[in-house]
């Protein structure tokens, strides 16, 4: 005669096992947010900037193109068209900026902190350099799509860091 009962300690170790494999079903399951080394971000985000007394304002239109170096240190390039109004006055203006942040990963969620240096030029401005720290935060709402918000301070080269104005901006980002 066969006995089909199976002993106590094998059901114990089947039991254990399946909640030891458990863990590595579950997080297949999970997507994967973020940046990796080599990735390209394309990015669409509208910008405001302000001098300190909020006297001048200007809104942007910018586009960047960013390259990861590692899974959190990312270069980009960013091209901004302004319109700048000022006291009795208005124009158009561009500037051309180059960034390098640092990002941390979080899943879903990706705050950055960095820095940016940018040629600013225009008709009726001075044409100049410019730099400053940036901070912001991504957010993905798929594996590829993220949200930015990003707050700079730029202040032009030749002058004091108390000359500089304050830059906010809010877009897409897509990485590919």
């Amino acid at each position: 005669m066969v006995n089909n009962k199976v002993p106590l300690i094998a059901k114990v170790c089947i039991v254990a096992v399946a909640l030891l494999l458990l863990p590595n079903f579950v997080l297949a399951q999970q997507p994967s947010y973020g940046f990796h080394k080599g990735d390209l971000e394309f990015s669409l985000f509208g910008r405001g900037s302000s001098d300190n007394n909020v006297d001048n304002t200007n809104f942007s239109v910018s586009a960047g193109l960013g390259y990861f170096f590692t899974d959190n240190l990312e270069a980009e390039l960013r091209q901004n068209i302004l319109f700048v109004d000022t006291p009795g006055d208005n124009f158009w203006a561009g500037s051309t900026e180059l960034a390098a942040d640092y990002h941390f990963n979080l899943g879903r969620i990706q705050p950055l902190i960095g820095a940016s240096i940018a040629y600013n030029y225009g008709d009726d401005i001075t044409d100049t350099w410019a730099g400053g720290p940036e901070a912001g935060v991504k957010y993905f709402i798929n594996q590829t799509t993220s949200v930015r918000a990003l707050v700079q301070y730029q202040f032009p080269v030749a002058d004091s860091f108390n000359d500089g104005n304050f830059i906010y901006g809010l877009g897409l980002g897509v990485r590919f």
